[in-house]
């Protein structure tokens, strides 16, 4: 035999095709954002990427990155059905705040923040000035309750509301526990 010293690279690359033909053939099939890769099968059967804390800390020092399919289908074969539904759960949440659980809660440790968070702001809201329709009597605490929700610019209908309730139960008689024997 003789020894390999040095491979030719046309040997093991495979023929691609144009940009224009890839495009269209991809997209005549319907196939046109779903690429898998053999990364992606390793990502799959990769137990440190499925392992509950260990995963995402592999994935914080490694920088690898591991997409929803493959999570999905890695966490269903090491978890079973409840590993797919954990999976699926934190797909959910990924699609909504952008994090999975494990770097919510990653973040939350090392306090290492997205700096692109939405905030939300109260810039150009003026204070509303709540004047119930009906007679409040002169109670220190609905006093003190008028006088925070005018602070904070609550809606008056929601003030109205929010008093009446408040009326009702300092109108209810005092219950008492009952305590097991």
């Amino acid at each position: 035999m003789f020894p390999v010293t040095q491979i030719d690279p046309a040997l093991y690359q495979l023929p691609s095709l144009p940009k224009s033909q890839a495009s269209s053939s991809s997209s005549a099939s319907g196939h046109s954002g779903f690429h898998f890769s053999f990364h992606d099968f390793l990502s799959i059967i990769n137990p440190l990427q499925h392992l509950p804390v260990i995963g995402t800390l592999y994935r914080a020092i490694t920088g690898d990155k591991i997409g929803v399919p493959e999570k999905i289908a890695g966490d269903t074969l090491y978890g079973g059905l409840w590993g797919a539904v954990s999976s699926v759960a934190d797909a959910a949440f990924q699609a909504i705040t952008g994090k999975d659980f494990g770097e919510t809660v990653l973040a939350f440790f090392t306090g290492h923040h997205d700096s692109n968070t939405a905030v939300a702001s109260n810039d150009g809201i003026k204070p509303v000035t709540v004047t119930p329709g009906v007679t409040i009597p002169a109670d220190p605490n609905v006093i003190a309750l008028t006088a925070s929700m005018q602070q904070r610019g609550v809606d008056p209908a929601l003030a109205q509301r929010a008093l009446f309730a408040y009326q009702k139960s300092m109108a209810l008689p005092d219950m008492v526990l009952a305590t097991a024997r």
